[in-house]
């Protein structure tokens, strides 16, 4: 069995955790102790305004304006919405995707156009971030470019393709996405299995269970996952035998633990559900702990 690589696993939670964390640069979504250390004030400083932000989207300053992009999302102020679609004009990479991840924050229908048009950036992180943000914005709009992304050169933009594809939840991406559960790169495939768990559709079972067998750990478990969201129990047989078949003791109980959901679950009866959560907070590292209950 090929070793895990952690590069999938970054990509699936991103697109919970923020537009271009996959990137490896800061996500938008931050807890509440990591946003007062990011934008500490003295005793007495007056707040800066919304009006104060918007001025510093113009700043030289490649800090100044990322840092200006984080607090309007923060404020959550729709008046931000026109100007930070202006900023998906930046000549910086980051600025681009700040203002992308700035924009799901907000889940402003007026971005889905512009978000979209961003799935053609030059650059990788960006058409990333647009992918799973137009996922986030829930817009029946994106399915069509999302599918065509799966196309993209890059495999970390065809896997947020697909993970935002999971999340709109409309069937025509089932076919495309079973398609591409046979791309060459396993972190696309994993991406794949996940996006097909989040759509629910049992005709993704009989192309996903050839995966509990496949040679990287991650993708075994994206697919006993996607399985375990899917809920039809003509897959118990194929993960009772993969899970006895295995030998590693920490995928060992990730596949245990989708194979108690799916022996819970109740039958699907229509495309749905949601992401695949299980993905980021067990799977992301294989523990020796017991999984969350």
């Amino acid at each position: 069995m090929k070793p895990v690589s952690m590069k999938v696993f970054v990509l699936l939670a991103s697109q919970c955790l923020g537009g271009y964390a996959a990137a490896g640069r800061p996500s938008l979504h931050k807890s509440a102790n990591d946003l007062s250390a990011v934008h500490y004030q003295e005793p007495g400083q007056k707040p800066i305004s919304f009006d104060d932000q918007i001025k510093r989207l113009k700043s030289q300053s490649i800090d100044e304006r990322r840092d200006a992009i984080e607090r309007l999302a923060e404020l959550a102020d729709h008046r931000a919405v026109e100007p930070l679609i202006g900023m998906l004009a930046d000549q910086t990479a980051d600025i681009r995707a700040a203002a992308i991840d700035a924009l799901g924050a907000l889940e402003e229908p007026r971005a889905v156009d512009p978000v979209i048009g961003m799935l053609k950036d030059k650059t990788e992180f960006v058409r990333s971030a647009a992918a799973r943000v137009l996922g986030q914005l829930g817009d029946a709009r994106a399915v069509t470019p999302l599918i065509g992304l799966l196309s993209d050169s890059s495999s970390s933009v065809r896997g947020a393709a697909a993970i935002g594809l999971g999340m709109l939840k409309d069937p025509r991406a089932v076919p495309e996405l079973i398609t591409r559960l046979k791309e060459q790169s396993p972190d696309v495939r994993a991406a794949v299995a996940n996006g097909l768990g989040g759509l629910r559709d049992k005709k993704a079972v009989p192309a996903l269970l050839p995966l509990l067998k496949d040679d990287y750990a991650m993708v075994k478990v994206a697919a006993a996952l996607a399985l375990a969201d899917i809920g039809d129990k003509a897959a118990l047989a194929p993960l009772r035998e993969a899970i006895e078949s295995e030998k590693d003791d920490e995928v060992h109980t990730q596949l245990s633990e989708a194979l108690k959901r799916l022996e819970a679950s109740r039958e699907p009866t229509a495309v749905g559900g949601s992401f695949n959560s299980n993905l980021l907070g067990q799977a992301t590292t294989f523990r020796k702990s017991p999984p969350r209950p």
